[in-house]
């Protein structure tokens, strides 16, 4: 789809008198395009805007490419409810589309949807979260090598998810107060959780190498959270603003070409995850989020008090950690009978 740009006639004057010139007028804003900018204002995710502005592409698409604004209620009840019956997506998948839509009219078109009325919603199942035992995680960790083995062990000793491990950055491990700074995590909330013990000397030699090849390098440029680069635009070549897992190769920024290192891929430490598991011979259907799972039940079968677990992992509502009682162990089984001693 080509836009088509108007004349602009402007008179200049010159030596033999006035000309008229035709200048083409700048190329109307797709509105995609502008709710993608709009998610931006609000701190979405690149992620999360490349899902939304899919989803509302797809809402066109299905009504044969009618003016999203001279639609409303009607018709996303009618997109959501062929999402369940005729594709039979995942109810997480229609619950996105939803979400997007409503961004899409309430937020940014300010024409709430109101009662959308009833529809047809995609079954969803009574999910039981897939968990490690003690000795499985030791065995997983030490069929891995190298930063994703460390990354591992920061999901598992804090509970981290593989989003949050990735985007960590050297100024967020405190070894003062042996402590993570996990900012801007799912929902934009900050939290601290425990750093381990077990890893420090495994942290320290790694940011030892690393030190060392960014003073090689004569220090790289990472991209800046928001608007931190025009408040401190020499913060970008600070070593303590890097990523604590590093990409291979520097990579353009998209906004001004300069090159820049960011962190490692979700997919890195999810394939080392996966590759492990294949040579230890778990068959469970696990990833690097069970080790997540597995955080959360340890800690509730040592005891630890739910609501303290609900802080670590992030959780807005109780009600969400306490799927983990489904799966730790219960008091009466991990107690042992005096016969047995």
């Amino acid at each position: 789809e080509h836009l088509l740009c108007e004349m602009n006639t402007v008179e200049t004057t010159g030596g033999t008198g006035k000309r008229k010139w035709n200048l083409p007028e700048p190329p109307k804003r797709r509105l995609r395009e502008e709710f993608a900018d709009w998610l931006r204002v609000k701190n979405y995710r690149p992620a999360t805007i490349s899902a939304y502005v899919a989803d509302i592409l797809d809402f066109v698409l299905f009504h044969g490419k009618r003016d999203p604004r001279e639609m409303g209620a009607v018709e996303v009840q009618q997109f959501l409810t062929m999402l369940a019956v005729k594709r039979n997506v995942a109810w997480k998948t229609q619950n996105q589309n939803l979400c997007a839509l409503v961004k899409f009219y309430d937020g940014f078109l300010g024409q709430p949807l109101g009662d959308i009325g009833k529809f047809a919603a995609a079954c969803r199942p009574t999910m039981i979260p897939v968990v490690f035992s003690k000795d499985e995680v030791r065995r997983v960790l030490d069929a891995m090598r190298g930063p994703t083995r460390l990354a591992a062990q920061f999901q598992y000793g804090c509970g981290l998810r593989v989003g949050e491990v990735v985007r960590l950055r050297v100024k967020d491990v405190d070894f003062d107060r042996m402590t993570v700074a996990v900012l801007d995590a799912k929902g934009g909330k900050h939290r601290q959780v425990p750093l381990p013990k077990a890893i420090v000397g495994a942290v320290r030699e790694h940011l030892a190498r690393l030190k060392l090849h960014f003073d090689q390098d004569g220090g790289w440029l990472v991209p800046l959270p928001n608007a931190y680069t025009v408040k401190n635009p020499g913060a970008a070549r600070e070593w303590h603003w890097q990523y604590l897992f590093p990409a291979r190769d520097l990579k353009p920024d998209p906004q001004d070409g300069s090159l820049k290192r960011y962190h490692i891929f979700e997919k890195t430490v999810q394939s080392a995850v996966k590759q492990a598991l294949g040579v230890v011979g778990i068959t469970k259907k696990a990833g690097t989020h069970t080790f997540r799972h597995s955080f959360a039940t340890h800690l509730l079968e040592a005891g630890v008090p739910i609501y303290d677990v609900q802080k670590l992992l992030g959780h807005s509502r109780v009600e969400t950690t306490m799927i983990y009682n489904h799966v730790a162990i219960p008091p009466a089984q991990r107690i042992v009978s005096p016969l047995d001693v």
